[in-house]
């Protein structure tokens, strides 16, 4: 027995190794099973299973704020990522805010807040920046 053990050794502890690897791939995808995470995203209108693999989970739509502001800029200028958080940061820095998000590819700005924000300041703010403000825009909900 001793001498097969000596003779297969390598066969052994390359199996050994295999099984690890499995176990492993396994318990992570048993953690994402648990997290909510699937492995083949949720598409399962592309699927040859449709749904049998998992339940789809339906998110709720999420919750109005009630009394909040939304403001939208129209903004010249913003060429990247960078441009945005320059202008996210000088939004966040002269307003109070409950938060702001921007996007070059849309040339805009969306900003909510609890009350209507001062539009001669926001051109002042914008311009700062090195920025052109185009167009604003506010409505309440």
């Amino acid at each position: 027995m001793l001498i097969w053990i000596t003779d297969n050794l390598i066969t052994i502890v390359t199996i050994a190794i295999l099984l690890g690897l499995v176990f492993l791939a396994v318990l992570s995808l048993l953690r994402d099973k648990k997290s909510g995470k699937g492995s083949c995203g949720g598409k399962c209108s592309s699927c040859t299973l449709a749904g049998e693999c998992h339940t789809v989970q339906k998110t709720a739509a999420p919750k109005r704020k009630i009394g909040l502001t939304k403001t939208v800029l129209s903004i010249d200028g913003m060429m990247c990522g960078m441009c945005e958080s320059h202008v996210n940061d000088a939004i966040r820095n002269a307003f109070d805010i409950k938060s702001v998000g921007s996007s070059h590819a849309k040339g805009e700005t969306v900003i909510l807040s609890e009350s209507p924000l001062d539009e001669i300041k926001l051109h002042e703010v914008i311009s700062a920046t090195g920025y052109r403000l185009l167009d604003i825009s506010s409505r309440s909900f």
